[in-house]
């Protein structure tokens, strides 16, 4: 065991007895679905332009447009959390 080894034994790899079969490197999750990031920027942009939400209608239950559309995406991006990080949480 490595915390029996003395010093630098502690650290180093062991050579690997069976050497005919080659090893292949596991990609972790997060390193092959990398690609699943590019939806946080879908919450990001819907709130980064103002302009586009700045109005009093549709009124929601008596609340502007202006309101209830940025609280709208609270549970939106949460739901992207979640499945961002299901598609991407690693192996390991």
């Amino acid at each position: 065991m490595a915390h029996d080894a003395p010093g630098e034994e502690r650290f180093t790899r062991q050579a690997e007895t069976s050497t005919t079969e080659p090893r292949e490197r596991r990609v972790r999750g997060h390193e092959r679905n990398k690609g699943w990031y590019w939806l946080f920027l879908v919450p990001f942009f819907a709130a980064f332009f103002p302009w586009i939400y700045n109005t009093r209608d549709p009124e929601l239950a008596g609340m502007p447009f202006f309101y209830w559309y940025q609280m709208l995406w609270v549970p939106l991006t949460v739901i992207l959390t979640i499945i961002v990080y299901r598609k991407t949480k690693g192996d390991a």
